[in-house]
């Protein structure tokens, strides 16, 4: 039954996904013809700076809005779908909460890591028209198989491997944007525990989860910085210690989002099985 639901929601889903990420091909093809235009004269230096400017803060706009978006239509269809006239009709169904739970939850994080790896291949993207430009080139000259050594010897000389490195920040973020997702349940559950104005009291949970997080996560890293922070006082020092600061961060956020994901899961299930208000 938990495919079947999957099936439904990704039915549901993945127009609205698309629709979202368009915004971000969109405004990197833009961004790619402009600098192309300033490339081969079509465009004079003049009439690029103003254009950069509007292409930047469009370029911008548009990478915090797609993140944006994609959170609010995850919260409103959760919302709607569970918590509205439709959740009657959801909450009858020969299914479990916890299924209802996990279909949405696997649905959604496929949504949100195509929006965020989109968004690193626009920003990657955008880097080689912008290295033209500064280098002051028409095309750049180094290819793709040099830079890629250059980023692997960089890395090698800090004692990272880059395939595990590139692992271990997948593996990161596939558990810290589950964690944001749930929390996003979470808040939604908590505001449906209001009698009154169950969307307001939902935002503010929200907030408050989120100043909870954030305040965990500084509580948590701040020791770990000032510890190798102390130790860096030679350019050997810092190669030495680069490798293991980057992975003891990656590890301790990926820590701290699995018990944070653990606790909203946790809570979602216990107020939609116990306090479930349709009202």
């Amino acid at each position: 039954m938990l495919i079947k639901l999957m099936k439904y929601e990704w039915k549901a889903t993945w127009k609205a996904c698309a629709i979202i990420n368009f915004f971000t091909v969109f405004a990197t093809i833009l961004g790619v013809f402009a600098m192309k235009s300033l490339q081969n004269g079509i465009l004079h230096k003049d009439q690029f700076t103003y254009i950069a400017v509007i292409l930047f803060v469009f370029y911008y706009l548009s990478i915090i809005g797609v993140s944006f978006s994609m959170s609010i239509y995850i919260g409103v269809r959760f919302y709607c779908n569970l918590y509205t006239d439709e959740g009657y009709l959801m909450h009858t169904l020969p299914v479990t909460k916890r299924q209802l739970v996990l279909s949405k939850l696997l649905i959604h994080t496929v949504c949100t890591m195509i929006t965020q790896v989109l968004l690193v291949l626009s920003i990657c993207v955008m880097m080689f028209p912008l290295l033209a430009l500064l280098l002051d080139e028409p095309a750049l000259s180094v290819p793709m198989t040099m830079l890629a050594k250059s980023i692997q010897e960089a890395t090698g000389a800090m004692g990272i491997s880059l395939p595990a490195f590139f692992l271990c920040s997948m593996i990161a973020a596939v558990i810290g944007q589950t964690s944001g997702i749930l929390s996003i349940y979470c808040a939604i559950s908590l505001g449906q525990t209001f009698h009154r104005h169950k969307v307001m009291g939902s935002i503010l949970c929200y907030i408050g989860i989120y100043c909870l997080i954030q305040t965990a996560t500084t509580i948590l890293t701040m020791p770990q910085m000032y510890a190798h922070t102390s130790q860096m006082e030679s350019l050997s020092v810092i190669n030495t210690h680069a490798s293991a600061y980057l992975y003891s961060m990656l590890l301790s956020i990926s820590v701290e989002s699995l018990f944070i994901g653990i606790a909203c899961y946790i809570l979602t299930l216990h107020l939609m099985n116990k306090k479930l208000n349709l009202q």
